[in-house]
C-alpha cells in the first residue's frame, strides 16, 4: 500500500495506533485535538529541543533505512535533553513523504523511533504531516523537564576547570565512512588497497563502528547523573564533532581551552580502522560528528567526585583539556608537546 491509497487521516489513526501514548501524571490531552496539553509540575522547570532532517542533507536512504533514520532523528533530540541534565517527557512528530512511499516504510520509520521512546518512556503526542515532491522531509520536538537548580548550560565553564567527555569519540564518522564505502563504485580498489575488509574479525569491527553511526545511544543516564551531583559548570553535547563543539561551548563561557591529543579517547575499532586506512584515530575523534556524547567542565575542587563515581562504575569519563582564558584561544597539544591552534572543524549547515 502506498499513501496516496492511505490518506493522511489513514495515516495519522496508524501513527496514533502504533505508538499509545503512555498512561502518565502530567499528560492532560495528546493526540487527536489541536493541540497537546500537559500540566507542568512545581518545581520543574519545561525544557523543549527541536531537529530538521532533510533526505540528501542529514542522511541518504541509499546508506540507511527509515527505521534508522527514525531512530537517530529522536536519538538527536533526546542528546539535547541529555546535554541540559533533563528527563525527556514527550515528542511532537511532523513528516512530509512522497504520496508515492509505501506504508511499511512510514510503519519502519515510526518502529525505529518506538525502539527508543520505550527505552526512556518516552510519549508521542502529536505532529503533523504533509506530502512532499522532494523526499522525506522530518522534524521532531522533544518536550522534558529539569529541577532549575540542576540546570546545566554552555554557558558557565571557568578558568581553571577540567574538560571531560563521555565514552568514544570519532566512531560515527568512522561508520558514516564505511557506509559510503561499500556504496562507492570503488569500493573492492579501497578494500585491496587498504586491506580495510579483512576477514571476520575486521569485518566485527566495522559492523561495531556501522551500528555507532546509525544507533547512537543519548547519555541521558549520564547527563542526568553529572547534573543531580552538582558537577557540571557547562555541557552540551557532540553532534558536530569536538572541535566545532569545543568552540561553540568556549563562545559561550567566554573562554579559551587546551586539549591534549594523546587524551582523546578512541575505541579499538577506531583505531585498527583508522590503521587499515592509512590515518590517524585522532583525525576522527576531533571532527567526526553525531557521536552524541557529553562535553562537560568540572571545577577542580569537584572532579574528585566525579572520579569516585567512574571508580564505582557509574560513568565512564575521560578528561581531555582544560578551560584557559579567552585571550589564549583553543588550542591542541599535540602528540609531539607543541601547542597549535584548534581549527572549528566539522559538520556545520550551508558550508561546503
Amino acid at each position: 500500500m502506498e499513501l496516496r491509497q492511505l490518506g493522511e487521516r489513514g495515516l495519522i489513526h496508524r501513527i496514533q495506533t502504533s505508538l499509545p501514548s503512555p498512561a502518565r501524571s502530567g499528560l492532560i490531552l495528546g493526540i487527536g485535538d489541536d493541540a497537546a496539553v500537559i500540566r507542568m509540575a512545581p518545581g520543574k522547570s519545561l525544557l523543549l529541543t527541536t531537529d530538521l532532517l532533510v533526505e540528501g542533507v542529514d542522511f541518504d536512504l541509499a546508506l540507511c533505512s527509515y527505521h534508522q533514520i527514525g531512530y537517530k532523528a529522536l536519538a538527536a533530540n533526546l542528546s539535547d535533553i541529555a546535554a541540559m541534565g533533563g528527563l525527556p517527557r514527550y515528542f511532537l512528530v511532523s513528516l512530509a513523504l512522497p504520496s508515492l512511499t509505501s506504508v511499511s516504510a512510514v510503519d519502519q520509520l515510526y518502529r525505529g523511533m518506538r525502539r527508543l521512546a520505550k527505552r526512556f518512556e518516552v510519549a508521542l503526542i502529536g505532529g503533523d504531516t504533509s506530502s512532499s515532491s522532494r523526499g522525506l522531509f522530518l522534524n521532531l520536538v522533544v518536550a522534558g523537564e529539569i529541577e532549575p537548580t540542576r540546570l546545566v548550560r554552555r554557558a558557565g565553564a571557568r578558568i581553571g576547570d577540567q574538560i571531560f567527555v563521555t565514552g568514544r569519540l570519532g566512531d560515527s564518522r568512522a561508520g558514516l565512512e564505511i557506509l559510503k564505502l561499500h556504496a562507492s563504485s570503488h569500493h573492492k580498489s579501497q578494500v585491496k588497497k587498504n586491506g580495510a575488509g579483512k576477514r571476520a574479525a575486521s569485518n566485527l569491527q566495522l559492523e561495531t563502528l556501522i551500528n555507532r553511526h546509525l544507533y547512537p545511544m543519548p547519555r541521558l543516564r549520564e547527563g542526568q547523573l553529572i547534573a543531580s551531583k552538582g558537577l557540571a559548570t557547562a555541557m552540551m553535547d557532540l553532534s558536530d564533532g569536538l572541535a566545532s563543539d569545543l568552540r561553540r561551548l568556549c563562545e559561550s563561557s567566554q573562554v579559551g581551552a587546551v586539549i591534549n591529543l594523546s587524551s582523546l579517547p578512541v575505541s579499538s575499532s577506531l583505531s585498527r580502522y583508522a590503521k587499515m586506512r592509512g590515518r590517524e584515530p585522532s583525525e576522527y575523534a576531533l571532527i567526526g560528528g553525531e557521536d552524541f556524547e557529553l562535553l562537560f567542565t568540572v571545577s577542580s575542587s569537584r572532579s574528585n567526585r566525579l572520579i569516585k563515581l567512574q571508580q564505582k562504575g557509574q560513568l565512564k569519563v575521560t578528561q581531555i583539556g582544560q578551560i584557559r582564558p579567552r585571550r589564549e584561544g583553543i588550542r591542541l597539544i599535540t602528540k609531539g608537546g607543541r601547542l597549535k591552534t584548534l581549527k572549528a572543524e566539522g559538520y556545520e549547515h550551508f558550508r561546503t
